[in-house]
């Protein structure tokens, strides 16, 4: 009988941690989606690749914003938006057709 409450207490634990990682993912897309929001409002250009970007192409297009950029940038995922509208051209000539 001990057996199967540790197993019931178990498996609450993992269901109530897989229940508490999606509200966290949950939270954090909200989060991503006001504060993009609130880039565009003040005038922020939106660049949305459309391919899939690997781990090691990321990295890549993380420093080649670093290196290349002079204003503020956020980015989620595929989504990236730049302070100088400049900024958002050349990474939409560099990187919007490169792996498509």
């Amino acid at each position: 009988m001990k057996k199967k409450k540790l197993l019931t207490d178990r498996s609450g634990d993992l269901y109530q941690k897989q229940i508490d990682e999606a509200a966290k993912r949950l939270s954090d897309d909200i989060d991503a989606e006001v504060i993009r929001y609130m880039y565009k409002q003040e005038g922020w250009h939106e660049v949305v690749l459309d391919w899939i970007m690997t781990h090691e192409v990321s990295a890549e297009v993380d420093l080649w914003v670093m290196k290349n950029t002079k204003g503020k940038h956020w980015t989620r995922g595929l989504v990236w938006l730049f302070e100088k509208k400049q900024d958002a051209t050349w990474f939409t000539l560099r990187w919007s057709q490169q792996y498509a």
